[in-house]
């Protein structure tokens, strides 16, 4: 459709609330939106009104738009969350979860609440300190309450344990009060443990004390390397003390937004400010590529984004001006969806508008400093994959995935894939298969096995191989190619386009045409897929040499009296390492399905009595 076409289909919307999805002319949705009133809304885009030049490129690429009613802008905020995560559309906000901040985990429900450095916690229910972003090191912290507090650090389970049991070490000298083994402590172990969480919650005075009076004592014994410990930690408590906002109460858990988007280069960034216990604990820039929309647009959105990946909520939100709808819709947001109360506040004045200028300041200092890599990057990226559509002629390259084969001599075959999405790798989504069918050096036949499993997987509806690839990307020449291209027809895929990359002489070859495509060292689609053909490379030869490191680990088992090549990798599947078998005591063997008390005894025997 021409802009005026798409005007005429403008007026035919309700001023309802609901979303809009955009679609380019090959009908790949490129921007998805919320509005309280969907017709005044998109008529925005195509109205002669001055636009930014990010909403310019937007609307040049827009061939037709579908809307969605809802009954109210809460569920606007879902469905767009909903819609922006299944289509990936190039002109909306969509961060990667890869950044895994630290936390300090504390399990209450546990027999013994243990204190834990987590990266990927669940909201299951446990109280969570941080993310510790930057500025406060967690290791240091974390050898502080250890110094301070006896608590366990052991990964025990006391629930399914009888007690008391045995002690250990750490009891012994001091380290911990080992409530398993002397059940009367246990009431002083929790008391211990609420201290800690005092400690984390910004009251440090009871810690400072403590540590004073261990340096002394050390110092009158002589023993000074301890005391030089002691007298560090108290350093380090000075530092974090000195990240307090005075202003602020001590219980204040707050996060802080800004925007920022320079007028020149368009170039755009989000600061946020962490403030735990009235401490700042961290600060951190995301840069923003190709993000339409209004700045209320772009913030409410960024805050759905990145609280799907932030477990730990604030008790508040500070941000720019946005108006009242938002400020409720969007707490009613995150009440439904993780039964978190949050205020939103827009301060004027007062610490909380000083902490919004920092954030303001930072952001704009970020994407002024980075302007030049962050239009390189975004040229390696989103730059890359348009380049890429155009030199295929395909609709999207938005999801790569490449392939490698990696033996020695013929020799337990293994294959990679790895994903890139939008330009960047998805580690989570990083694949290991290893060949069921070939045998010897025949890397034509690997590859053809490791695709068709591949892809049979995504047509059989397998949830860790669902969504589809844009691009497969194969390690080689023609040959290679040739050898895969036809699985997916055979299969009744459609939409997927096979490329292969030859190292020699970095040629792409595609399944339309004998004659490789070249293209100049610099060519930023190139690169790209350099990257990808790298990076499923790197990925191959580092799961051969664990399989091939396994296999000879598994082979010293099997000189076991009772140990085959089945019980030796039943061994591994529960124990994972070499180290963890032969540190296991012979009751922790038995205890292993399909090891058996004597088989576990010779284990046992054959490491320790040697």
């Amino acid at each position: 459709m021409n802009i005026l076409e798409l005007r005429e289909k403008v007026k035919l919307l309700p001023y309802k609330p609901g979303c809009y999805i955009m679609k380019n002319e090959s009908g790949t949705v490129i921007y998805v939106g919320k509005a309280k009133k969907l017709r005044n809304r998109v008529k925005s885009y195509f109205d002669n009104t001055s636009k930014t030049q990010k909403t310019y490129a937007l609307v040049k690429n827009i061939f037709d738009f579908d809307y969605i009613i809802v009954n109210n802008e809460l569920d606007a905020f879902n469905l767009e969350n909903n819609l922006i995560k299944k289509y990936k559309p190039k002109y909306n906000i969509l961060l990667k979860d890869d950044k895994s901040f630290p936390y300090i985990k504390i399990d209450m429900a546990e027999k013994f609440p243990r204190v834990q450095i987590v990266r990927r916690p669940k909201r299951d229910g446990s109280l969570l300190f941080g993310p510790y972003v930057t500025g406060i090191p967690i290791s240091g912290l974390m050898s502080i309450i250890k110094s301070a507090f006896p608590v366990r650090w052991c990964n025990k389970n006391f629930d399914k344990q009888k007690l008391p049991c045995k002690g250990c070490l750490h009891g012994d000298i001091g380290d911990c009060l080992a409530p398993c083994a002397d059940l009367s402590r246990e009431k002083e172990y929790k008391n211990t443990v609420l201290k800690v969480i005092d400690f984390l919650n910004g009251d440090t005075k009871v810690v400072r004390k403590n540590l004073i009076e261990k340096m002394n004592n050390f110092a009158q014994v002589e023993n000074f390397e301890e005391a030089l410990k002691c007298r560090d930690y108290i350093q380090m408590l000075d530092k974090m003390e000195s990240k307090i906002i005075t202003s602020l109460s001590s219980s204040k858990n707050i996060d802080v937004f800004a925007y920022y988007e320079s007028e020149d280069s368009g170039i755009s960034a989000i600061n946020v400010l962490t403030i735990r216990a009235g401490q700042m604990v961290g600060e951190q820039n995301y840069p923003l590529y190709n993000i339409v929309g209004e700045k209320q647009e772009i913030i409410t959105s960024f805050l759905v984004e990145y609280y799907s990946n932030v477990v730990n909520m604030p008790n508040e939100i500070v941000c720019e001006d946005l108006d009242e709808s938002l400020m409720e819709d969007v707490p009613l947001y995150f009440l439904n969806n993780y039964q978190k109360v949050v205020k939103i506040t827009c301060p004027q004045k007062g610490i909380k508008k000083e902490l919004l200028l920092t954030a303001k300041n930072n952001a704009k200092e970020y994407a002024e400093r980075s302007m030049d890599s962050l239009s390189r990057k975004q040229a390696l990226t989103s730059g890359a994959l348009d380049d890429l559509t155009k030199l295929l002629n395909i609709e999207s390259a938005y999801r790569i995935e490449g392939y490698d084969i990696s033996n020695i001599s013929g020799t337990n075959n293994v294959a990679s894939m790895v994903v890139f999405e939008g330009g960047e790798p998805n580690k989570k989504l990083y694949r290991k298969f290893k060949i069921k069918t070939v045998e010897g050096a025949n890397d034509f036949a690997c590859m053809k096995e490791t695709i068709t499993r591949r892809l049979l997987k995504l047509a059989n509806g397998d949830v860790e191989f669902g969504e589809k690839p844009n691009i497969i990307l194969i390690d080689g020449g023609i040959g290679q190619l040739n050898s895969v291209k036809d699985i997916a027809t055979e299969l009744g895929i459609n939409g997927i386009t096979f490329i292969s990359l030859a190292k020699q002489d970095e040629e792409i070859y595609t399944t339309s045409s004998s004659i490789p495509i070249k293209l100049s060292k610099t060519d930023y689609a190139l690169r790209l897929l350099q990257r990808v053909r790298d990076e499923s490379h790197r990925f191959a030869v580092l799961f051969h040499r664990n399989v091939r490191g396994k296999k000879e680990l598994e082979s010293e088992l099997t000189k076991i009296e009772g140990v085959g090549k089945n019980t030796a990798a039943v061994l591994f599947q529960n124990l994972k390492t070499m180290d963890a078998i032969m540190n296991a005591s012979a009751e922790e063997l038995a205890n292993i399905k399909g090891v058996g008390a004597k088989t576990a005894i010779n284990i046992f025997n054959y490491f320790h009595k040697k």
